[in-house]
């Protein structure tokens, strides 16, 4: 529980910094990020333009919890993916604002990391 209790914390770091909403993208432009941007920002100061920033795969990198496959917990959803592709598909298809998603993985734990 402490990762997501960590990444929920860098996400709300980020958003501070982006305060508008991305959707279908890390980043667009200057002020905006998506929930994984957000924490990707939370960790490090990055420059105004993000260029092709991917920072899926160095934030799995610090939490391992990214790769514990989790049930979607939007509405009526009944998708099961990576906690990284939960939180994408909450930002993207759900809409959840970046807060929302931060308290989520706050409150809710995760079951143990699945092996590859």
């Amino acid at each position: 529980m402490e990762c997501e209790k960590e990444l929920a914390a860098f996400i709300r770091n980020g958003v501070g910094r982006r305060p508008v909403q991305s959707i279908g993208r890390y980043f667009q432009g200057s002020h905006a990020s998506c929930a994984l941007g957000a924490a990707y920002e939370g960790m490090y100061r990055l420059p105004a333009d993000v260029g092709t920033a991917h920072p899926s795969k160095d934030l799995a990198w610090f939490f391992y919890c990214l790769d514990v496959v989790k049930k979607c917990p939007g509405e009526g959803c009944k998708k099961r993916l990576s906690l990284a592709a939960v939180i994408v598909h909450l930002n993207d298809d759900h809409k959840w604002t970046r807060e929302e998603i931060a308290s989520w993985l706050e409150e809710e734990p995760l079951p143990s990391r699945v092996e590859v």
